[in-house]
């Protein structure tokens, strides 16, 4: 995403003043004597629902240095009759060239042949995981990822209004790792906006009159910008909601989802969690 931002404003002017189901990655691999899976999830993920099985248009993603949303979950389960083997989680980063060894094996402790395990896991980028037993049996699972996309905060907004339009500002400020702040700071953000009299329409429109403010460097891991917006009235009044999205450069940054999500079309629906 790599920003997402929502603003729902209703206001009333007088005399001038304002008064799907998507299906859990799952990868295995086995010898003769065990079987071993894991799947990846992000149940913390905010406006999951249900039916999305804590997965974000089909993957696993955190958000950035967030309470509880920056952690994601990796479990399976092991068939196997041993009673003395220990999990081990691995992890590769984005950037990194080998796996290595994340936190403390878990002991495994067969029912009726089936062991589970879980590691919570809280990723600053984009990062694959398998795990490794070791013990009586060696067996490798398949390798799922866990995604990561910017966190961050808004400020207080502004809004001043006249009898025909409202300005709607506020200061973003975007939480990264260092070493993405080159490449997302650069990007171009795009400015959506519903507005409704009173009730909003469905989908967010692409603003043509909306601007955002040149990045402001706070340190190497967090710029702020003003985002602007001009709501058009009817009679005086109008609700509207905002939102705000840069696109995905996950391949070069290890940040936002792989592929694009939205951001940037014409229209995008309000129901979306993500835009990327």
């Amino acid at each position: 995403m790599s920003k997402f931002w929502r603003w729902i404003t209703p206001v009333a002017v007088a005399g001038g003043l304002a008064a799907g189901v998507a299906a859990t990655p799952v990868a295995s691999a086995s010898t003769t004597a065990t079987s071993i899976t894991i799947n990846a999830t992000s149940p913390n993920y905010p406006g999951l629902r249900p039916k999305d099985h804590g997965l974000v248009d089909g993957h696993a993603i955190v958000v950035y240095q967030t309470k509880k949303a920056d952690r994601a979950t990796i479990s399976g389960k092991v068939t196997t009759t041993a009673t003395n083997d220990t999990a081990q989680l691995l992890a590769k980063p984005f950037g990194a060239k080998a796996y290595s060894a994340l936190g403390t094996p878990v002991a495994l402790t067969p029912l009726d042949g089936v062991a589970s395990y879980s590691f919570s896991v809280m990723p600053s980028l984009a990062t694959e995981y398998k795990v490794q037993l070791a013990g009586t049996d060696s067996t490798a699972s398949g390798v799922v990822t866990v995604y990561v996309t910017t966190g961050g905060r808004a400020g207080k907004p502004h809004t001043t209004c006249t009898r025909t339009t409202c300005t709607f500002s506020l200061r973003i400020y975007t939480r990264l790792p260092a070493s993405a702040y080159q490449a997302e700071v650069a990007k171009h953000p795009y400015l959506y906006q519903a507005v409704g009299y009173p009730r909003l329409p469905k989908d967010y429109t692409l603003s043509k009159t909306a601007k955002a403010s040149k990045p402001t460097k706070v340190n190497s891991g967090e710029y702020w910008q003003t985002l602007t917006f001009y709501i058009p009235l009817r009679h005086g009044s109008a609700f509207w909601d905002t939102q705000a999205c840069v696109r995905d450069t996950e391949s070069k940054d290890g940040l936002g989802l792989p592929g694009h999500h939205g951001c940037g079309a014409k229209h995008v629906s309000r129901s979306a969690i993500y835009l990327g």
